[in-house]
């Protein structure tokens, strides 16, 4: 088995490693060989150039040009292998205040090993391999090493937002989320008279409201897609959510009059943590559908709407944050207006209570 010293590690397995992990490349990257680093990076208080030596020449150090991603290379020899001396000297490298670089590499032509310069220089490899496998297993070292891993893995941004409560910053995604129906009614009236009961007893489509309530009520989960809470630029609190259909034919619906996704917003200051307490955020839609629109029932096939139809909805939600969740109670109001044949103008309203949880990406 031939024995590398230095250069020949350099030359074997390091140089074309580097090149095929894209550097030096684009004006994105930056590429520096041997750069020499002027004191140790523990040094404090005053330098001195006679009592503090330069601390030595990291061989290879590569990265990101002016943001966070970057790593050093140390080639040692194979007769001399790798111990923890080369790995605390190439970690002093790494965290030395001229470059601050998020990992750093050993080789010695036998094997190969990636460290997180931040878990120190005792802390296990995030990769090691034989050299031989640095071929097959290229993707490893890839997905830490690449420019665009870099950019990705050592990106930072800060929140100097204000929080939205105690736990969260100034904005939080909703993953999802579920809400029932604990309460429903609807009133159909014709000048201003309640007309609901007769309808019932003589149109059937007004007779399957009840069932088709309550089978949603009692055998389908409703669901919250996603969403996110955030503060606008004039600091107040809103969330936008999408909802799921508690059936296809339902989620058309629900796009057809535009209420698919709502827009909530509270005047207060903070989301509450405190059941007792609750925040109220509030919504408001309006929609309209024009006679001849195929509207699909809550089941079967979509027909055809009889009349125009146009209504107004109101959605009150009191909430509080517990733990990774936003609970909380709901209440919506909806009115529809129509002209039917023979009736004349009709007024609908419909009222639907219950419960919801929303789960947060924290």
């Amino acid at each position: 088995m031939q024995e590398y010293n230095e250069a020949e590690v350099r030359f074997h397995f390091i140089d074309p490693l580097i090149r095929k992990l894209g550097y030096p490349g684009d004006e994105e990257v930056f590429f520096k060989l041997e750069e020499k680093l002027e004191y140790p990076y523990f040094h404090i208080g005053h330098k001195s150039a006679k009592k503090d030596q330069p601390l030595g020449f990291p061989d290879y150090r590569a990265g990101l040009k002016g943001r966070r991603g970057s790593f050093i290379v140390e080639a040692k020899s194979q007769k001399a292998g790798l111990t923890l001396a080369d790995v605390e000297q190439a970690h002093s490298y790494a965290a030395h205040a001229q470059v601050g670089a998020n990992y750093f590499v050993l080789c010695d032509g036998v094997r190969l090993a990636v460290y997180e310069t931040l878990s120190g220089p005792t802390h296990s490899p995030l990769v090691e391999m034989p050299v031989e496998d640095i071929e097959d297993k290229y993707h490893e070292i890839e997905n830490i090493l690449s420019p665009s891993r870099l950019a990705e893995n050592c990106h930072v941004e800060y929140d100097t937002g204000q929080k939205l409560c105690d736990g969260l910053g100034s904005a939080v995604k909703i993953r999802a989320g579920i809400y029932d129906m604990q309460a429903w009614d609807y009133r159909i009236l014709v000048g201003g008279n309640d007309v609901t009961e007769m309808l019932k007893a003589t149109v059937p489509e007004v007779a399957q409201i009840d069932k088709d309530m309550a089978m949603m009520q009692e055998d389908f989960e409703l669901r919250v897609g996603d969403g996110i809470a955030e503060r606008d630029q004039q600091g107040r609190i809103q969330a936008q959510v999408s909802f799921v259909g508690v059936t296809k034919n339902n989620a058309e619906v629900m796009r057809l009059l535009g209420i698919k996704s709502m827009k909530f917003a509270t005047d207060a200051d903070f989301v509450s943590v405190d059941p007792n307490e609750p925040t109220v955020f509030e919504s408001t839609a309006e929609f309209s559908v024009e006679r001849g629109t195929m509207l699909p029932p809550l089941f079967g096939a979509a027909v055809p709407a009889d009349v125009d139809t146009s209504g107004d909805m109101f959605v009150a939600a009191r909430m509080h944050k517990a733990e990774k969740t936003i609970v909380g109670e709901y209440l919506v109001t909806a009115d529809y207006w129509f002209d039917v044949p023979g009736f004349g103008k009709m007024k609908a309203e419909l009222d639907v209570a219950g419960r919801f949880s929303l789960e947060l990406d924290v």
